[in-house]
């Protein structure tokens, strides 16, 4: 028996401009995915392609749990009014985290004349409704771009400003907004605006202006501590001390950043190649080279001795026999100056 070949995933993007290029288009198109930047661009350019949004006589939305699917399918099924088409947009209506065998039925039949565009956050892929909508339209899956695509995204959002910068400018956005497509363009905008008329972003601009939360900032500590900066490190952690944040929480990001450095020095010594670093290590692959400059400072044995040391600082500071901000910043004092 021949084996049954697996089904290509779409590229969703590519779909959708391939569509608008030709003008020729689905009569159903389902927009799901965890990249939502993505989901709902595109679903801009959908509606702007195909409809004019105030035309009120061919322009019909739904949102929200328990739309009347009747009422829907009504209006795909008269004629559009002086217009090429009647569009219909349904946004997060849960109806594809069932069957709804009778609607999917029913909706695939709807006037050529019509397109329905569902934007939904909940898709379960084995139910009839998303089967059927995948066979007679398009089901399209926005997954968050890989780092390749979105550094270059990140580039042409830049460009299209005129404002110039550095890949490593880039990738230290990209990470402070852990791989989020809204987050990155509302931080890409705030640099755009603080460059004003200079047309240039710095790493040191980023730095300044990038939103961190408090684990964001202990990591920038420990950069400091890797690399030696005694006085920088210990304003850090200052300042960590100044936003109420716990010498308990500072510890526990020292221990786990310390841990994933001994575990990568460990699959180095065995060969692993980049990709595997990455899941180690639970970064992006572009991010594997700093874990790998980071831990070749220090050997295997200092690596599981500071991990040790912060389990039993852990330990002191959970059972009060320690002063808790004095001992911290002591043990990073020590840290920095470990040869």
């Amino acid at each position: 028996m021949a084996a049954t070949k697996k089904k290509e995933k779409k590229n969703a993007m590519a779909v959708i401009n391939q569509h608008i290029k030709t003008g020729e288009f689905a009569k159903i198109y389902l927009l799901y995915g965890e990249e939502r930047y993505l989901v709902n661009q595109y679903r801009d350019k959908l509606l702007l392609a195909l409809t004019d949004k105030d035309d009120n006589l061919n322009f019909m939305k739904f949102a929200g749990n328990g739309i009347d699917t009747s009422e829907l399918l009504a209006f795909c099924n008269e004629m559009p009014f002086f217009a090429d088409r009647r569009v219909v947009l349904v946004e997060n209506s849960g109806l594809f985290k069932s069957s709804n065998e009778d609607f999917a039925k029913k909706l695939v039949e709807i006037e050529d004349t019509s397109v329905a565009i569902f934007v939904e956050m909940d898709v379960d892929t084995r139910y009839k409704l998303f089967k059927a909508v995948d066979k007679n339209g398009e089901a399209l899956d926005f997954a968050t771009p890989d780092e390749k695509m979105m550094v270059t995204w990140v580039k042409s959002l830049f460009r299209a400003d005129g404002v110039a910068t550095t890949d490593t400018a880039i990738y230290k956005i990209i990470e402070a907004a852990n791989m989020d497509m809204n987050c990155i363009k509302n931080e890409v905008d705030k640099m755009i605006s603080y460059a004003g008329d200079t047309k240039q972003v710095s790493e040191h601009d980023v730095d300044l202006l990038c939103s961190q939360d408090a684990e964001s900032k202990v990591y920038q500590m420990i950069d400091f501590i890797i690399a030696k900066q005694k006085k920088k490190a210990c304003s850090m952690y200052h300042d960590l001390l100044e936003n109420k944040e716990s010498a308990i929480m500072i510890n526990a990001c020292i221990m786990r950043q310390f841990n994933k450095l001994l575990l990568v020095k460990m699959a180095l010594s065995d060969g692993a190649q980049d990709a595997s670093l990455a899941k180690i290590a639970g970064c992006p692959v572009w991010a594997v080279k700093n874990y790998k400059a980071q831990c070749r400072d220090y050997s295997m044995a200092q690596l599981k001795d500071i991990v040790e040391n912060c389990q039993d600082m852990d330990y002191k500071l959970k059972t009060g026999q320690v002063m808790d901000n004095a001992a911290m910043e002591v043990m990073i004092v020590e840290l920095c100056e470990m040869q």
